[in-house]
């Protein structure tokens, strides 16, 4: 249990760099595409012979549950994610994506498996309802359309990470062959998007018969050498096993609600690097979601707060 702690407690302050890294990223002339290549290109290599070692598990595992993983966990998330922070700041994107974990792996376990909802947890699952909506309202009261496009957009992000946490515990892979495959799997699909250019990227660029150019001379290397440490090394190696290593530990739900502590971390960082100072919604929205998810885990009771369902694993 301590090590699903500490796991937990790591895979926090790597969620912080990752959504500093987000930000910084949509503020500079790097693209979705482009931040997405330091994510996953590190950890696709240094994990690729652990997946190749372990085709015959991964492909043992219905393909519906692969497809949630890497939807919820990989490319797709990462480019919603990464839309939505042009649009709004780093304590929105902290609080609405890890802040509103629990409210949706709840819903899922409740629609799905029929698990049934404690008062303590319908408590906290209204105190995340009442947050989402405090930021909502900051957007709808200041007419800022963008900023409330931002929010939506994180919801979502949130409701895929939520399907990533599911099909992750479901598979029970061990945590870097999880890694692995989403890193490999979110790579291939990048270089083909790039290639036939769906998607726009500033480092590559194709033309017709796929000629194409990196213009490597004017690469700004060193926000890509951070963006790779925070990005594929922090968030694709180290916080994947933390966080799959945490939730085998401490159960999906206990371990969305100490990841809804990323926001505070990653909103005090914000506003040190960026200069974001939160408004008072802000921070109203930030306290009930973070104490919501807290106490809808039923994380200070004594009785196991991890997922009551279990379902074959393979089923």
């Amino acid at each position: 249990m301590f090590s699903g702690y500490l796991a937990i407690i790591t895979t926090i302050l790597l969620w912080s760099g990752f959504f500093l890294s987000l930000r910084g990223g949509a503020i500079s002339a790097l693209t979705p595409a482009d931040m997405a290549l330091t994510r996953f290109l590190i950890p696709a290599l240094v994990l690729l012979p652990i997946t190749f070692y372990s085709r015959k598990l991964i492909f043992s595992v219905p393909k519906r549950y692969l497809v949630g993983m890497v939807v919820g966990g990989g490319l797709p998330y990462l480019l919603v994610a990464g839309l939505a922070m042009n649009y709004a700041t780093v304590s929105d994107g902290s609080a609405l994506v890890p802040g509103t974990l629990p409210l949706f792996v709840s819903a899922i376990a409740v629609s799905l498996f029929a698990q049934p909802l404690s008062q303590h947890r319908k408590i906290g699952l209204v105190m995340i309802v009442l947050g989402i909506s405090l930021f909502l309202w900051s957007g709808i009261s200041e007419a800022e359309t963008t900023l409330v496009q931002g929010h939506v957009l994180f919801l979502l992000g949130s409701m895929m990470w939520a399907v990533f946490t599911i099909c992750a515990r479901i598979a029970n892979f061990p945590a870097l062959v999880c890694a692995g495959l989403i890193s490999l799997v979110s790579f291939l699909l990048l270089l083909l998007l790039i290639v036939t250019n769906s998607i726009e990227s500033s480092l590559f660029v194709f033309g017709s018969g796929q000629s194409w150019s990196s213009n490597v001379e004017n690469w700004p290397y060193q926000e890509l050498f951070g963006h790779l440490l925070l990005q594929g090394v922090g968030a694709g190696l180290i916080a994947s096993f933390t966080y799959l290593h945490a939730i085998s530990k401490l159960g999906a739900e206990r371990t969305a609600a100490f990841g809804s502590l990323t926001p505070v971390i990653a909103t005090l960082l914000a506003i040190v690097i960026f200069g974001e100072v939160p408004p008072v919604t802000t921070w109203l929205g930030l306290v009930c979601i973070c104490t919501g998810s807290i106490v809808a885990s039923n994380v200070f009771m004594r009785e196991d707060a991890s997922l009551a369902y279990q379902p074959p694993k393979h089923s």
